[in-house]
C-alpha cells in the first residue's frame, strides 16, 4: 500500500485540471480519509460512455446518487 505523501500527491496530480468539475468526494487510502485531496470528474466528459463497477457494498450506488446530485445543481 502506499504511504499518505504518495498517495496524496498521486490524488493531486491525477485531478488537476481546467473547466468546471463535480465534486464526488474526498479521497480515502485504507480507512484514512483525506479530506484535503478531493476527486472530481471534468464536466466536459460526461457526454461518454462510462462504467461504475463493484462488488455488492462497494458504493456503486452511493457513487451514481452524489454524481446525479451534483448534475442536477
Amino acid at each position: 500500500m502506499a504511504d499518505n505523501t504518495t498517495f496524496l500527491e498521486e490524488i493531486t496530480s491525477g485531478y488537476q485540471f481546467e473547466g468546471e468539475s463535480i465534486l464526488l468526494g474526498a479521497s480515502k487510502l485504507g480507512e484514512k480519509v483525506h479530506t484535503e485531496s478531493f476527486v472530481r470528474i471534468p464536466l466536459v466528459t460526461l457526454n461518454r460512455h462510462g462504467l461504475i463497477a463493484g462488488a455488492t457494498g462497494t458504493g456503486k450506488t452511493k457513487t451514481m446518487q452524489i454524481l446525479l446530485e451534483q448534475l442536477s445543481s
